[in-house]
């Protein structure tokens, strides 16, 4: 696993998180995160998946950027119990696709 966490590190650009608070939030984040998706596909000149959570206060989306397609998921509320679970099932998963699609 070394190895491979070594090769990968050379294009290193594989997940965000674009944060903003629920107060007073300013600028685009969704804008800001697909604009760093486009930087990241460029430098990594690769056609993996770039992954990424947008996170307003307590409202989650993921997001998925694929050659110039992206896909926003649905919203998930952190303080919602049911929602909050997904959070961590989709986290959990993430790490899965790292280990096994992101780093061979």
């Amino acid at each position: 696993m070394k190895e491979k966490l070594t090769d990968f590190s050379k294009k290193p650009f594989f997940h965000f998180q674009e944060y903003k608070p629920l107060k007073n939030p300013t600028g685009d984040s969704m804008g800001q995160l697909l604009e760093a998706f486009l930087i990241a596909q460029k430098k990594n000149n690769n056609t993996k998946p770039i992954y990424d959570c947008e996170v307003v206060g307590s409202i989650w989306k993921f997001v998925v950027l694929k050659d110039r397609t992206y896909c926003v998921s649905d919203v998930y509320n952190s303080t919602n119990r049911d929602d909050l679970l997904q959070i961590v099932a989709i986290l959990r998963k993430f790490k899965d696709i790292l280990e096994t699609e992101l780093l061979d």
